[in-house]
């Protein structure tokens, strides 16, 4: 059913009222402390690299490129943005994305504020990186959220609008500001992709062509801008920053801002995410007063950030989908999907496949991911130690602000902190599990109720630790099982299992594997008696395998093969970019798929018969 947009909404990005609350609330970077003297500097200091002593951000605007074309925008964010469908042909909406509108314009009469460049830390690989920061974006003005459907994840009620690849910044060290076009692509079409599957996520509204544009990667490459949103763009490298300049007030400042921005909903309540747990499982919280004198509400936000990781890094598991550099600098507060650089839909289930070339130690790998995702929480923890290990009777306290006191405080606040990551970590386990076995439920068509909330572990033992096992030693394809288990009639006399085994196996098994397809069939056929007990005994829901199952997703061999024709076109031909939107975007309905290049988009939706040179793609980190 087509989103209705409010009238009140439908107007253009130079008419909708922008905010900046980061830069409202978080203090500059003091050798640019205002935007007169970011006006003063624009040639030079605004983009030349250097450590910041304090502040959080620091002014800065896109660099003049010598030639822009615009490619395409997505539909479903200009809704969510509150824009008109036919608002791209704007060629003021155009300069917008792009970052022209911002050469040489008096913007800000128009009510368009200064742009900036946010400043953050990070943990990379396992080691700590300094200073790091938006060294190739450019944050542009908040705008209200348009539509119900954009605020299903329960975070704040606006969004704020960026461009990467839009040219240096004070955190561009020694790059060079840009963004490679076949990166640009990649991220455009997997954000729009995950939001699509109600997979929490940063998003892309357009992409932009800079066909006189170079960056050096693994050669000369042509770049692009990427307009993109997201409730905030805060990391927990944000967080980090502070700890590396021991600034606790500044730590403290920038978690309130947390708590109150994108914590607090509209209606008053506080940490959702974190409340339904303790309503759905009070048996973890009966401890809190007397192990913690209760919770504070930096507590609660450390506890609502692991809350929400969890849940999206499990969601991220039950489609296979790999971020790749799963830093502390690409780790959202927000439980958010962000900043994609070699990531990858899995194609065969292989828990030890990793989508980044350079990751040779599988640190970012299927099997390893929920274990980087709360190495980063723990990181967090660290970061916030001074105010998580306060408690209710010295969070107040001046003198923790400036961390002058005695060492009988540090052993409490450094004792009450460890015990507080702790606790962190079984809600993490418990979120984790709980959305990873209910998200794997509803694939296979079966209830939530199903699930044991006390301990959500017993269905993950008992159904899908052995439908992964199976999958990894038949070498199914990951995603085509589910599709092909959800048109199957199961519950029918006439179900054929021997028909049905055969059908999710690879065809190549035998050459590549020297399996016996025999001895394969039998595994998928005793987990199919395992799955079939269920169905039985509980019913199955084909509507919910039918709402969490996409037709299509945009796999790695599918991207490239985008990216090649658009690059060897010159930009000059976007049918099959404009194509991979249609079916990317609208993954569940195929009636949006238009009626262009049918044989291109039946090509692309073979599953799990492209043979290996296709499939499991790894990318670098060079973007």
């Amino acid at each position: 059913m087509p989103i209705s947009v409010p009238k009140r909404f439908m107007s253009t990005f130079r008419k909708i009222p922008k905010l900046s609350s980061f830069t409202a609330s978080i203090p500059a970077d003091s050798m640019i402390n205002s935007v007169e003297l970011a006006k003063e500097n624009a040639k030079d200091i605004i983009r030349t690299p250097r450590i910041l002593k304090d502040g959080g951000f620091s002014w800065s605007l896109p660099e003049p490129r010598k030639d822009y074309e615009y490619f395409s925008s997505s539909q479903q964010a200009l809704k969510d943005l509150g824009l008109p469908e036919n608002e791209p042909e704007s060629e003021e909406y155009r300069k917008i994305v792009s970052g022209q509108f911002y050469e040489g314009n008096d913007f800000e009469k128009d009510g368009f504020p200064f742009p900036y460049a946010q400043a953050y830390a990070g943990w990379q690989f396992g080691q700590f990186a300094g200073q790091l920061g938006d060294g190739r974006v450019h944050n542009l003005f908040e705008v209200p959220k348009a539509t119900a459907e954009s605020k299903r994840f329960a975070n704040r009620s606006k969004y704020e609008v960026q461009l990467k690849g839009s040219g240096k910044t004070p955190f561009s060290r020694f790059a060079d500001g840009k963004a490679v076009l076949r990166s640009s692509i990649r991220e455009y079409i997997i954000s729009e992709h995950l939001n699509s599957i109600n997979i929490p996520t940063t998003r892309a509204l357009s992409i932009t062509y800079l066909p006189k544009t170079y960056a050096v990667r693994h050669a000369a490459e042509k770049c692009a801008i990427v307009s993109r949103f997201a409730e905030l763009w805060i990391r927990c490298g944000s967080f980090d920053l502070y700890r590396w300049r021991s600034d606790i007030s500044g730590a403290k400042r920038l978690a309130s801002y947390v708590i109150n921005e994108l914590f607090t909903m509209e209606n008053g309540d506080r940490f959702p995410y974190l409340t339904e747990l303790e309503q759905i499982r009070p048996s973890l919280f009966v401890d809190v007063e007397a192990k913690f004198g209760g919770l504070t509400d930096f507590d609660r936000m450390y506890l609502e950030t692991i809350t929400r990781t969890a849940t999206t890094g499990a969601m991220w598991q039950c489609y296979g989908f790999l971020n790749g550099v799963l830093n502390t600098d690409n780790t959202s507060i927000l439980g958010l999907s962000m900043d994609f650089g070699p990531f990858s839909i899995m194609d065969q289930f292989d828990p030890k496949y990793s989508p980044n070339s350079e990751d040779h130690q599988l640190r970012y790998s299927y099997e390893n991911t929920p274990t980087a995702l709360w190495w980063n929480m723990t990181r967090l923890g660290e970061d916030l130690a001074h105010l998580i290990g306060a408690g209710p009777e010295l969070i107040d306290e001046p003198a923790l602000l400036s961390g002058n006191f005695g060492n009988d405080w540090e052993e409490r606040i450094i004792k009450r902190a460890t015990n507080i990551i702790e606790f962190g970590g079984e809600l993490y386990k418990y979120a984790f599990t709980k959305k990873y076995v209910e998200t794997f439920f509803a694939r296979l068509g079966l209830s939530k109720l199903l699930v044991d909330v006390e301990d959500p572990d017993i269905q993950n033992d008992k159904i899908i630790v052995p439908m992964l096992s199976m999958f990894k030693e038949a070498r199914c394809d990951f995603n085509k099982f589910f599709i092909t288990l959800h048109h199957a009639d199961i519950s029918s006399s006439a179900f054929d299992l021997n028909a049905f085994a055969d059908s999710v196996l690879l065809k190549d098994v035998d050459e590549h594997d020297n399996y016996d397809r025999d001895s394969l069939k039998i595994l998928v056929k005793n987990w199919i008696d395992t799955y079939k007990s269920y169905v039985d005994n509980n019913g199955l829901d084909r509507e919910l395998s039918a709402q969490t199952n996409p037709l299509f997703l945009p796999r790695g061999w599918i991207l490239e093969e985008v990216v090649d024709f658009t690059k060897d076109s010159q930009g000059e031909d976007l049918l099959y970019l404009h194509k991979l939107e249609k079916m990317a975007f609208n993954p569940f309905d195929p009636s949006k798929w238009g009626d262009e290049l049918k044989p291109l988009e039946k090509r692309w939706m073979v599953q799990g018969e492209r043979s290996d040179d296709y499939t499991m793609l790894k990318c670098s980190c060079a973007s």
